[in-house]
């Protein structure tokens, strides 16, 4: 059975005095960035499910939407209306873009959440490739991004790239990358973690194992949490939503689970950024009870695809313009990775992301050329006005008159 586990993440980065730069933003400027990244979830997640059919699947849109937002800096031309129209950022200019992300991101460094929430962007870059100065300020002051020139052609580099991502997630996440191609020049990477307790803990004593019903309907013994109280509940025709608070009720977990004799499928068909927000909106508070199985889940998937199934396409082609981000372009993105991690049991809820948006070199980068007249060779000699040729000529072994 497809499970879409909708996990809703916030961030926390650590840090002390003004970790922003030069980057200017308002309090609230978050909130123009809030409906792209929700819209966008939903739209992966339809993709996704196309794309793994029915399986398990978890993954971070704000790590993916975070990451090419960074991307999306150094793009122009075409290259950017498509991405901006994939990222629903087509109304906002880009500066407008990095101070809502900068202002989400500040936003959570001033609250003290009582979970565990870290978020964490960086810049690699082959050491010596003409990166603009721009674009990487921009991914430093807005997204707090380290950077990095390193010698690609080395294998520690790869080693260092996984061992950054394995330590901003508290080891869920490992080997993001395996290889890095003779022709790749940067990586754009974001790596999220979360570590949250229930406000309202399951009893360990109470975990019991029963039967749970596979799409083919064959069943499994697995092992169930469960607990009795007053939670946000939903219930229509067609399903069971209910919201999992953590400490403090800052952030939450929502399950929505599809009633005897109706399947996931048809929950997908409905599901749209209107629809969540219209489902969400009916939570009442009621008094009940809930099962719910303990489970841990990796996953991976390369993103190409799907982006480009949600309209993005020339920037994953040898026709992508990212001349704000190379002096004078001639770069793609060759491969959008994502790795994501949840264990959810009686405590509570841990959950990593990252993603890799990497960089290479495109055939049309080439603008110099080297003609070395080494071998035998053809010529002629024309009269241009006319085009009539007066000299025809092949040399297999030149000579000089003494």
């Amino acid at each position: 059975m497809k499970k879409g586990i909708l996990l809703l993440l916030v961030i926390l980065l650590a840090g002390c005095g003004n970790p922003f730069g030069s980057a200017e933003f308002e309090k609230e400027d978050y909130k123009k960035i809030a409906e792209a990244n929700n819209r966008f979830s939903f739209d992966l997640l339809k993709e996704l499910n196309n794309l793994e059919g029915e399986q398990n699947l978890f993954f971070s849109p704000i790590s993916i939407h975070m990451a090419l937002s960074m991307t999306y800096n150094g793009a122009a031309g075409k290259t950017r209306e498509e991405m901006a129209d994939v990222l629903y950022v087509q109304d906002m200019k880009l500066e407008e873009l990095n101070q809502a992300n900068a202002s989400f991101l500040s936003k959570t460094l001033d609250k003290d959440f009582k979970s565990t929430l870290k978020i964490a962007n960086s810049l690699w870059i082959q050491k010596g490739y003409p990166f603009l100065e721009d674009f990487i300020k921009s991914t430093k002051d807005y997204y707090l991004a380290e950077f990095q020139e390193k010698d690609f052609s080395s294998k520690k580099t790869i080693e260092e790239i996984n061992h950054w991502v394995d330590k901003k997630t508290e080891g869920n996440i490992k080997d993001l990358i395996n290889e890095i191609r003779p022709n790749t020049v940067g990586f754009l990477i974001n790596a999220i973690y979360f570590k949250g307790d229930w406000e309202y803990p399951f009893d360990e004593k109470e975990t019991y194992t029963g039967d749970f019903i596979l799409e083919n309907g064959k069943t499994k013994k697995h092992s169930f949490m469960t607990q009795t109280g007053h939670f946000h509940y939903y219930e229509d025709d067609l399903l069971q939503g209910i919201e999992l608070p953590y400490k403090n009720k800052e952030l939450s977990m929502v399950i929505f689970l599809p009633k005897e004799g109706k399947s996931l499928d048809e929950v997908h068909k409905l599901l749209s950024f209107e629809q969540w927000n219209s489902w969400l909106s009916q939570f009442q508070e009621k008094e009940g009870r809930i099962d719910f199985p303990k489970f841990t889940m990796d996953y991976s998937v390369t993103l190409n695809d799907p982006l480009i199934q949600l309209g993005m396409p020339t920037a994953l082609s040898d026709q992508a313009d990212f001349s704000k981000m190379v002096d004078g372009g001639g770069v793609m993105i060759d491969e959008v990775l994502h790795k994501s991690f949840i264990e959810v049991n009686e405590k509570g809820t841990k959950a990593s992301g990252a993603t890799a948006v990497i960089i290479k070199e495109t055939a049309v980068a080439i603008d110099t050329f080297t003609m070395t007249v080494n071998r035998p060779f053809f010529f002629a000699i024309k009269d241009n006005e006319s085009g009539m040729i007066l000299f025809l000529g092949e040399v297999y072994e030149p000579t000089l008159k003494n």
